[in-house]
C-alpha cells in the first residue's frame, strides 16, 4: 500500500506539471506571437513556473466578475473552489443516480435473461447511448418548454443553479449515458459470469437461485462492473463544460470556457488542474476498489486494471 501511494503521488506530481505546462502554452498559442516556437516553449515553462509560485503563497491573483450589475474583483482561488464544488455536486447526483438506476436495470435484464422485458430494458439503453449529450440537453429543454406552453405548468427550471429542481435536468442528462452504459455492461458481465460451470455447480448442489446470485454471480462480476463505473466518472467529467453551459450552472466546466474566452490564465490553469486530479482521484479510488474486490491484485507485483 506504501509502494501504491508513492507511486501515485510521483505521477499525480508530474502530471500536474504537464497540465500546467501545456495550459499555458496552449494560452499562449491563442494570443499569438510573432516570434518562434522555442519562445513559445520558454514563455510557457515562464508562466507555469509563476503559477506554482502563486499557488504556494496561496495567492492566484483575481478575476472580475459581474454581481448585481456590478464588476468586482473575485479571488481566483475563491472562484475556483466555488465553481468546483458546484460541478462535483451535480456530477455526484448524476453518477448515484446512473449507479443505481443502471446497474439495477442490468440486474434485471440479466436475472429475467430471454424475456420481453429484459429485451425492452436493453434496447432502451441504445438511446442513452447514441444521443450526444448536446442534443439530449437541447431535447429535454423544448419537451419543457413544449409543455410549459401548452399546459400553463411548469415541472423543471430549464436552467440556472440551485440545490433543487434546478439539478433535475442538468443531472438527467449528464447521467443518461453513464446509466445505458452501465447497465449493458452489468447486463453483459453478470450474464456472463451466470454462464460459468462453478455457477451450474452451484445450482446442481441445489442453492436457490436468489443465493447464487448473491454468493456467486455478482461477487464475480463486481470487478467489470466497477470498470463500467469508472469509465462512466471519467465521461461525465469530460461532458461537464456542455451540460452546464447549456444549463447555465457555474460550474467548473462553464467556468473554465469562460476564463479561456477572457484569456485568464490562472484561472483557466487552476481550473484544469483541478479537474486533472480529479481523474487522478477516481483512477485511484478504482484501484483500491479492484484490489479490495479481488485478492489476486493484492499479491506482489499483481498488476491492476485501474491504468
Amino acid at each position: 500500500m506504501i509502494r501504491l501511494v508513492v507511486r501515485r503521488l510521483g505521477s499525480t506530481l508530474l502530471l500536474s506539471i504537464a497540465v500546467v505546462f501545456f495550459c499555458a502554452l496552449g494560452l499562449r498559442m491563442v494570443a499569438g506571437s510573432s516570434r518562434g516556437p522555442l519562445h513559445l516553449l520558454e514563455s510557457a515553462a515562464l508562466d507555469s513556473a509563476a503559477f506554482f509560485r502563486a499557488l504556494a503563497r496561496g495567492d492566484l491573483g483575481l478575476v472580475w466578475r459581474t454581481v448585481l450589475r456590478s464588476r468586482v474583483p473575485v479571488p481566483v482561488s475563491a472562484l475556483i473552489i466555488d465553481s468546483y464544488v458546484k460541478s462535483m455536486g451535480l456530477l455526484l447526483v448524476a453518477l448515484a443516480f446512473s449507479a443505481v438506476l443502471g446497474i439495477g436495470t442490468g440486474m434485471l435484464a440479466a436475472y429475467l435473461e430471454g424475456s420481453p422485458l429484459a429485451l425492452a430494458l436493453l434496447t432502451s439503453t441504445l438511446l442513452g447511448i447514441s444521443l450526444p449529450t448536446f442534443f439530449t440537453a437541447l431535447l429535454l429543454q423544448v419537451i419543457e418548454i413544449t409543455v410549459y406552453n401548452r399546459t400553463g405548468a411548469r415541472l423543471v427550471p430549464v436552467g440556472g443553479f440551485g440545490w433543487d429542481s434546478h439539478l433535475v435536468l442538468p443531472a438527467l442528462v449528464l447521467a443518461a449515458r453513464p446509466l445505458a452504459q452501465l447497465a449493458r455492461i452489468s447486463f453483459t458481465a453478470l450474464s456472463s459470469t451466470a454462464q460459468e460451470d462453478y455457477v451450474r455447480t452451484a445450482h446442481a448442489k441445489g442453492l436457490q437461485r436468489r443465493q447464487v446470485w448473491r454468493e456467486h454471480i455478482l461477487p464475480n462480476a463486481s470487478v467489470s462492473i466497477l470498470t463500467a463505473l469508472g469509465v462512466s466518472t471519467r465521461f461525465s467529467l469530460g461532458s461537464l463544460p456542455v451540460v452546464e453551459y447549456f444549463f447555465g450552472w457555474p460550474g467548473a466546466g462553464a467556468t473554465l470556457l469562460a476564463a479561456i474566452r477572457a484569456r485568464q490564465a490562472n484561472l483557466v490553469i487552476g481550473l484544469a488542474l483541478a479537474l486533472a486530479l480529479t481523474f487522478v482521484f477516481v483512477n485511484l479510488l478504482l484501484e483500491l476498489g479492484y484490489r479490495s474486490l479481488d485478492p489476486r491484485l493484492r499479491q506482489p507485483g499483481a498488476q491492476t486494471q485501474a491504468e
